[in-house]
């Protein structure tokens, strides 16, 4: 008797549950960009998958959308997912807007089913943006607008787990992108920085995809002036390379001598684990000096509470000198509220 050989393929299937959720920050400031820009076109905004160095991402993109005046979807707030799935079947998604405690509103739930080629989902009208400017207390605390987005379904695992002993390592990317960084090769925009318009090249792609900022500079510059040039006028040269290489390398070399410049343009594009990174610069170069200056920066920004309250401390365990700088006198008048949370603590901790 002949004997065979018996290979067998099969398929894991497991039910999996997963939660999104994107906190897009200034969102008055993406408001006053969608009431002024010309273009009758949508204007859409990218934000990456929340979830930071997942080796399981579902969700590459979603996709904020405000819709232009020659929408029939007008005042309305869109949203597309661009799933990044093979072989994820009998799937249902649930959309929603989180309030101020978390409660769910504006449901949105449809099925969807995905085979072998990655689609986008869309939802034209989720939410109204004037209910969310009559209610901003509620649906916008701390300028902040809160997505979520749930979903449900049964995935076939081994595909997954066999392309990724396939990809690229995260540290080879990283290494690929900074050579980018220094080389500017391929790059196809030009920034034009500060009031000298000092020249900067880019990639149009990396910074979009990163920043959904300058996504929104990018669409409404680009779409008006045309060409390849980008203008960014209150951004100092600087800051600019700064901001450039972290987020083409997630690292900035010197951080703690430009965090504070670059603190602003970190919460201005929305770059919140860079946000981060310059809030803990500030606690580790927190002097009598600079004290007072950094928490109204954190104070300002809505930083991480144990950024805020580190300072916060710094300043009542050395209070006796600290209230004799101009900037703590000086808060009286631009700051009372946080000139109460100071001799607060500093009560607290004699």
């Amino acid at each position: 008797m002949q004997n065979l050989k018996v290979t067998q393929h099969y398929n894991l299937v497991e039910k999996q549950k997963l939660i999104y959720q994107w906190k897009i920050m200034d969102f008055f400031s993406l408001i006053d960009l969608y009431s002024y820009a010309k273009d009758p076109d949508t204007l859409n905004l990218n934000f990456r998958d929340p979830v930071e160095n997942s080796k399981d991402h579902r969700i590459r993109i979603l996709k904020l959308g405000f819709n232009g005046r020659e929408s029939v979807n007008q005042g309305w707030i869109s949203i597309t997912l661009s799933p990044n799935i093979k072989y994820y079947a009998d799937t249902k998604y649930s959309l929603y807007i989180l309030d101020n405690v978390n409660k769910k509103h504006f449901i949105q739930t449809f099925d969807k089913i995905i085979i072998k080629k990655p689609d986008e989902l869309r939802i034209p009208r989720l939410v109204e943006i004037s209910k969310l400017l009559e209610m901003k207390d509620k649906f916008l605390p701390n300028n902040h607008l809160t997505i979520g987005v749930e979903v449900t379904g049964f995935i076939r695992t081994n595909s997954d787990r066999i392309e990724s002993q396939f990809k690229t390592p995260r540290n080879q990317i990283i290494r690929e992108l900074k050579d980018i960084f220094e080389s500017k090769a391929g790059s196809d925009v030009v920034l034009l920085v500060g009031d000298k318009k000092t020249k900067i090249l880019a990639h149009k792609l990396i910074l979009t995809t990163c920043s959904p900022v300058f996504a929104a500079e990018f669409s409404y510059q680009l779409k008006i002036k045309g060409g390849n040039e980008i203008t960014l006028p209150d951004m100092d040269p600087e800051v600019c390379e700064k901001l450039l290489e972290y987020i083409y390398t997630e690292n900035v070399t010197g951080l703690d001598e430009i965090a504070e410049r670059l603190y602003e343009q970190a919460v201005k594009h929305q770059l919140t684990t860079l946000k981060k990174l310059c809030e803990d610069s500030f606690c580790r170069g927190v002097t009598v000096e600079n004290a007072v200056k950094y928490l109204v920066l954190l104070d300002r920004h809505h930083a991480d509470k144990k950024f805020f309250d580190n300072v916060l401390r710094f300043i009542a365990l050395n209070s006796k000198t600290v209230i004799k700088t101009p900037e703590f006198k000086e808060l009286e008048k631009i700051n009372p509220g946080l000139l109460t949370t100071i001799v607060t603590m500093i009560a607290s901790v004699k």
